[in-house]
């Protein structure tokens, strides 16, 4: 492309590198002047093609039948005026976090979105896959023809031109197969079988990224041969796939190794017995090749955490007999309770197992355990909490300690996260709390200067039908008023926002 090849040639020079001939061609037919030389022509070039790059793609001239190249701009229905200025507003970044909202509001009524904010957009879902579930649906025809326009959007277009499949580019092929497991993920294996074997090791790894959406049983037998690949990175995607389907072969492999790791002795005497080597199937199903993990300074322990962590946490009810926190309480007696919590903990995330995900938490809050709740896995835990289970061990908290909550508390960070919706007891007993210790408080403190970002998270997650009630209700006579007040109408004015984008 015309921008990359400016770029390189700005960085090495000139002078030991000259312009092609294409590049020249294409920067004379938009009027710069490259008769005098390259370094002339190449700061006009990058000057025009700057500005290009920002708004999204060059346009190219159109030479077929007129009409012929305007896509479709059905479906959906159109945005008020004021819809619209909640977007642009959005956008700019005045309310940035009620974007998600938004969009499901959108995806809810059914609205298609203006053309002209959808460049930006499909940025932000480039940084945020997590949103392109919900501003997909509201792209429209056009949207979708749009994406297909700019390179740089391909990792989001879909491509319904199956029978194109044979002689697509790779990545045609990656916008089919999204297209696919979006419409019907159990005709994948039968698009990919016919040519897989004469498909480069890094195109299967970007065609097996894709196969997470519309993961069934289905695609059990294509995924197990994909085991057998000579390339290292395919076999380990496919192992990773394989270990997220409880009822697949290597999940029961996994399952019948991981029970002869754990020994039950006496009274809820748990006993681990790491592996000292690896078998040739345990080679093959993925273990002791995916990197490293925080027990890798022990080479059988760290083995025997990549077993326990693709196990379902489930199996252990069934295999100890005992229900949820039972079992939870035995692999926590265990003097290996660090790697089996930790395992289970990454299990649960896997499995998507909500009723561990809650009990673990609930361990940590009970035991105090800091460390585990801050961490990299205790806070993908929080994300993963269901709404109800959110907002009942919230308020539990909030309820059982009274006072300022604390900066290094679980409490702080569930409110802060920004996760889930709060109930209205939660955001009213949250406030309520936070506005009696402004009442009574006589100096600002600086500790608890975390609570600014509890009130980012709870603009828009508070109901904003609890705004006119919260208008009047703060301290403002109190000594410590000035130093809350603009974040408090930062606060007021996102919640009002947020009121104003529902009714509209």
């Amino acid at each position: 492309m015309i921008w990359e090849e400016l770029s390189r040639i700005a960085l090495i020079g000139t002078e030991r590198a000259g312009l092609s001939a294409h590049t020249l061609a294409a920067l004379a037919s938009l009027g710069t002047n490259v008769e005098e030389g390259d370094a002339r022509a190449l700061l006009e070039g990058a000057a025009i093609y700057h500005p290009l790059r920002q708004a999204g793609f060059p346009l190219l001239r159109y030479e077929g039948p007129a009409g012929a190249a305007s896509p479709s701009t059905e479906a959906g229905k159109p945005l008020s005026i004021a819809a619209a200025q909640h977007l642009r507003l959005i956008l700019e970044g005045r309310f940035p976090q009620a974007l998600p909202a938004y969009l499901a509001l959108r995806q809810q009524q059914q609205q298609q979105l203006p053309p002209e904010y959808l460049p930006p957009l499909f940025r932000l879902a480039l940084k945020h896959p997590e949103l392109w579930g919900q501003l997909r649906p509201s792209i429209g025809p056009a949207g979708h023809w749009l994406l297909r326009q700019n390179p740089e959007w391909q990792a989001l277009s879909e491509n319904p031109g199956l029978e194109g499949w044979p002689d697509a580019s790779p990545l045609e092929r990656q916008a089919m197969l999204r297209y696919l497991r979006r419409t019907q993920p159990e005709q994948a294996a039968a698009l990919l079988l016919p040519g897989w074997e004469a498909t480069s090791p890094g195109d299967k790894q970007a065609l097996l990224r894709l196969l997470p959406i519309g993961l069934g049983q289905y695609d059990e037998p294509f995924l197990e041969a994909c085991l057998d690949d000579r390339r290292k990175e395919v076999r380990l995607a496919a192992a990773a796939l394989l270990s997220s389907l409880p009822s697949s072969a290597l999940a029961q492999r996994l399952f019948a190794r991981a029970q002869t790791l754990l020994d039950l002795k006496g009274k809820g005497m748990l006993l681990l017995h790491c592996p000292q080597e690896l078998s040739d199937n345990l080679k093959r199903d993925g273990i002791g090749a995916g990197g490293k993990n925080k027990f890798s300074g022990n080479q059988p322990a760290a083995w025997a955490f990549e077993i326990l962590a693709q196990i379902p946490p489930k199996r252990w009810e069934e295999h100890f007999g005992l229900p949820t926190l039972e079992s939870l309480r035995l692999l926590a007696a265990s003097k290996d309770k660090d790697l089996l919590v930790e395992a289970a903990a990454q299990a649960a995330l896997l499995h998507q197992d909500h009723r561990w995900i809650e009990a673990i938490l609930r361990f940590w809050w009970r035991t105090n355990d800091e460390q585990a709740w801050k961490s990299s896995t205790g806070k993908l835990l929080i994300h993963q909490l269901p709404d109800p289970a959110f907002n009942e061990l919230a308020l539990q908290q909030l309820q059982q300690q009274p006072g300022p909550i604390e900066e290094k508390s679980l409490l702080f960070l569930l409110l802060s996260q920004g996760i889930a919706p709060w109930e209205n007891k939660l955001a009213l007993l949250f406030l309520k709390g936070f506005q009696d210790w402004m009442s009574a408080t006589r100096s600002f403190h600086w500790n608890l200067w975390h609570y600014k970002l509890i009130m980012e998270s709870a603009a828009y997650k508070i109901n904003p039908q609890l705004l006119e009630g919260l208008r009047s209700s703060w301290p403002t006579r109190s000594p410590v008023w000035p130093h809350w007040e603009k974040e408090v109408e930062k606060f007021q004015r996102a919640l009002a926002f947020r009121q104003e984008m529902l009714a509209g």
